[in-house]
């Protein structure tokens, strides 16, 4: 019996978890292991504290280094998403690394925290330069039916990776930190070598001759600020990510109170990382059929009735069931959201596109533990009341805000016009940025991002 194929937004198959990892590009499989090494190798936000606490600073400077590293990741999506649209995805991703290793190398050999500090904002900087690019190959390189499936496999990557190399780490640091931070560097290189053979085979957006004749504003963060729909979306992104990132700041609260001990509070988490690694993709078979928004819309809103549960009680089942509702709703609207970029971005701003998605994310990670470890102070019970009410208005967001830039329909009605538009003129772009309201983004919050 043969497989039946559904059709695609597009007009293209929904392929399944095999088809689309066979249907996976050379080119794009060298972003996926290298991305996946680099992860793997991520140690240095992870034990830069106790790094520094061991070398005899006190914990306050060891906090100040870690803030520099987090400022300057954020500085450094928004970066790469210009840069990669500038001089090409894969040359971003070659510098990002190759450069982000560098400072990883020379970090172990300073002992004053001045230099500590800024060389740890570089390295943070660095460092995520890559990610708006990486993204952006994915788009480029692979069919925009596959898109929604090749980046449930590129989270899984992400998240094997996060997820292992945390428990690599703790192995090595009982020899050296020192070694630790060396190979942490190895991997950045390593990445590095991937992007370069990816660049000689033209790892970069497309440009026509448009793209050369348009007002730079429009091919700037600008133009992205001036789509209206797309802020929307980044406005849903935000508040997910407020709502999401309460599993690592109230959750762990409400679970002390309750009476149970940190290995639950592990064990959660496990199951959040087991689940999202294992079943993520086969959920994605099936998700990649709905509308966009509705897939969206429908994962956002499990995340916040997830979090909604924990209001219900201390027993440890419900906790389970909970964390199962949330987990799943993460793994429903995240490969479709982060994917939604390559449909709606202009060639010439996808980087761009991609990176201003993240941003929001990251605002959300910052203000949401502020938030949330306030509410539940004031009332343990108010901060999942509030998770909810939050919620709603990130629903609402995605619902509105994901429409098609290229018709102003809704999204699952499919494109009015040809797959070629992923690349359309500049100044076309332009008109739509002032007439229609169209959404794009970068994705949910990823599961292991913040952790």
């Amino acid at each position: 019996m043969t497989e039946q194929k559904s059709a695609a937004p597009g007009g293209g198959p929904h392929p399944s978890v095999m088809q689309a990892l066979r249907g996976i590009p050379g080119p794009i499989w060298l972003v996926l292991v290298g991305m996946l090494v680099n992860r793997l190798g991520n140690f240095l936000q992870i034990f830069l504290v106790l790094y520094l606490t061991a070398q005899g600073f006190s914990a306050t400077a060891a906090g100040l280094a870690l803030g520099a590293y987090g400022a300057g990741s954020v500085v450094g999506v928004l970066v790469g998403g210009s840069v990669s649209d500038r001089i090409g995805y894969a040359w971003t991703i070659a510098g990002s690394m190759a450069l982000a290793g560098l400072g990883t190398l020379t970090l172990p050999h300073f002992d004053s925290l001045p230099p500590i500090i800024v060389v740890s904002a570089l390295i943070g900087l660095l460092a995520q330069m890559y990610r708006p690019a990486s993204a952006a190959l994915l788009v480029e390189r692979t069919p925009e039916d596959h898109h929604v499936m090749v980046f449930a496999v590129y989270r899984m990557a992400f998240n094997l990776g996060t997820t292992v190399g945390p428990l690599l780490g703790a192995l090595l640091i009982s020899h050296s930190y020192t070694v630790v931070f060396y190979l942490e560097a190895a991997a950045q290189l390593v990445f590095a070598v991937f992007a370069l053979t990816l660049a000689r085979s033209g790892g970069g957006p497309a440009r026509t001759s448009a793209d050369d004749d348009t007002p730079e504003q429009s091919r700037s963060y600008t133009a992205v600020l001036r789509d209206t729909r797309y802020l929307l979306f980044l406005l849903a992104l935000f508040l997910n990510a407020v709502v999401y990132i309460q599993h690592t700041s109230a959750l762990p609260l409400q679970i002390r109170a309750d009476g149970h001990g940190v290995g639950f509070y592990s064990a959660l988490l496990s199951l959040n990382a087991v689940m999202v690694i294992c079943l993520e993709l086969l959920f994605t078979k099936y998700v990649q059929q709905l509308p966009g928004r509705v897939a969206v819309a429908l994962g956002v809103g499990l995340v916040g009735v997830g979090m909604n549960l924990y209001v219900a009680g201390p027993s440890m089942a419900l906790y389970v069931v909970a964390t199962v509702v949330w987990t799943s709703g993460e793994m429903i609207g995240t490969p479709t959201a982060s994917a939604w970029p390559g449909r709606v971005a202009p060639g010439h701003l996808r980087g761009r596109y991609l990176a201003a998605a993240a941003f929001p994310m990251q605002i959300g990670y910052a203000v949401g533990p502020v938030l949330g470890v306030a509410a539940w102070q004031a009332s343990s019970a108010s901060v999942w009341w509030l998770s909810g009410a939050v919620t709603v208005g990130a629903v609402a967001a995605a619902w509105f805000g994901m429409r098609d830039p290229r018709s102003g329909r809704p999204a699952d009605a499919g494109p009015a016009v040809g797959p070629s538009d992923s690349a359309e003129p500049a100044t076309s772009a332009a008109e739509r940025a002032t007439s229609i309201a169209e959404p794009a983004g970068g994705g949910a919050p990823a599961a292991k991002d913040t952790r």
